[in-house]
Order: structure tokens, then sequence, then C-alpha cells
């Protein structure tokens, strides 16, 4: 694993880390316009390992933590290196063309443990007194919509059903209180999956547009159903005049070449 990188993979990591870090400071200081930016992490880093290899990926990730550090903090530092992190993870599976499913499930369960950890350690660097704050306003938080809903259903014609799953609300919110660590995680993992699939979806799609072999997602019914979406938005954008256009053509151009699975691919090293 350690060698001695060469100039052109030295040159190659060092632009991809400075695009990492121009997206994250994107998403993080232009609000709802740079949000989009923070998936595109992960792609540069995906790309970067197909392209050079796991090792040059890390010492990529360790440039860009370090320019992130010095610029937003140590914030900042902990979310590039999940970023960046799932970026080199999706380019080692996509080598090995692992299954998506598994893929899915394993970046899933790996990022909501990273960000639970994260988590619990800025509770311990805070300290408790902001936990046990938290705590309590959620759990006021509860009372007011349970107070809310008492109200509500009677008039709506449902206090019935809610007086009847009451009590399995009332048990369960009391739950999530004492066993917070476990709700918490079963919320990001939740968040996770989505963000997952997103990220994944968008970077197999930008990584087979620049043309190498990777396996497509989704494929069945599903992979037909978003096909049919985006040649309908195609059509819409030729008719608005936008044909002309490079980024047009060149998604037109690679609609047909996944349809009919013809094209040169790229092997990768």
């Amino acid at each position: 694993m350690f060698r001695k990188l060469t100039t052109i993979e030295i040159a190659e990591g060092a632009l991809m880390a400075d695009i990492a870090v121009v997206f994250h400071l994107l998403f993080k200081y232009v609000p709802f316009v740079g949000t989009p930016f923070a998936l595109l992490v992960p792609v540069v880093f995906t790309i970067l390992v197909m392209r050079r290899g796991f090792y040059a990926g890390c010492v990529s990730l360790c440039v860009a933590a370090f320019l992130v550090g010095i610029i937003s903090g140590f914030t900042g530092i902990l979310l590039m290196i999940l970023e960046c992190g799932a970026g080199i993870f999706l380019g080692i599976t996509m080598r090995h063309r692992l299954h998506y499913i598994p893929l899915i499930l394993l970046g899933t369960t790996g990022s909501s443990l990273g960000i639970l950890a994260s988590t619990l350690f800025s509770i311990v660097l805070i300290g408790p007194t902001f936990l046990d704050s938290l705590i309590y306003t959620t759990r006021q938080s509860f009372v007011g919509a349970f107070a809310t809903l008492n109200f509500i259903t009677p008039q709506l014609g449902i206090g019935g059903w809610w007086h009847s799953i009451y009590p399995a609300a009332k048990h369960f919110t009391d739950w999530l209180l004492i066993y917070w660590p476990i709700a918490l995680y079963l919320s990001d993992w939740l968040v996770c999956l989505v963000l997952v699939i997103i990220v994944y979806y968008i970077t197999t799609f930008l990584v087979r547009f620049l043309g190498y072999d990777v396996r497509p997602f989704p494929d069945g019914i599903l992979n037909k159903i978003i096909l049919w979406i985006v040649r309908l938005v195609l059509r819409v954008a030729l008719a608005l005049g936008f044909g002309k256009r490079w980024a047009t053509r060149a998604l037109v151009a690679e609609i047909r070449r996944q349809n009919m699975g013809l094209g040169r691919q790229k092997i990768i090293p």
C-alpha cells in the first residue's frame, strides 16, 4: 500500500483535493445553492480512486481535511472525512463491481456509525449540561405534541383511535429518551440510507458518463422508469432550444449509449 507516488498521481490527487475543498466550502458558506455540491464531494474521490488507486485517495483525503481544517475549523474536518471516505469506499467497491445492495447497506451502516461517533465526541467536548438540556427540550416537545393531538383528534373525529394508541406512543417516546443513543443511531441510519442511495446514483451515472465500466444502478424496472423520466426531461430541453448546449448533447449521447449497450469504455487501471 505505502509507496512513492508518481508525479501524475500527486498532481491529480492535489487537483481532486482542491475541487473537493471548493465543493465543501460552497456547501458550508453558500445557503441553498451550495447544498447540491456536498453530494459531489464523494464523486470526486470515487473518480480519483478508480484512476489512481486507494493510496492516492487516502493521501488526497488527508490534504483535503487539512485545508478544510485551516479554513473552517474542527467540525469541517469531520464532515470532510465522512464525505471523502464515502467516495473512497465507492471507488474501491466499484472497482470490484460489488452489487449495490450490500454496498448501500455497508455504506449506510458505516456512515451512521461515523456520524454517531462524531456526535458523541462533540457531546463529550461540550459537557453533560448540553445533553441534559437537549433531552429536557426534547421531552417538552413530546409533551407539547401530545397535548396538541389530545385537543385536535376529537375535533377530527378520531379521538377514540388516538386514545387507543396513546399509551403505546407515550411508552415509545419514553423509550427514545431513555435509550437516546440507540434512537440517535436509528435516525442517523434512516437519513444516511436516503443520502447513500442519492450519492450512489449520482456517482454511478457520472462515472459511467466518463466511460468507466461499472455496474449500473439501478437496474431492472426502476432503471427503465428513471431513464424514461430523463428522456422526458431531455425532450423538454430540446423543445425549449437547449439542444445546442454541450451538456444536453452529451447527456443525449450517454442515454443512447447506455440504452444500446454500445460504445467503448475505459479499462480501470
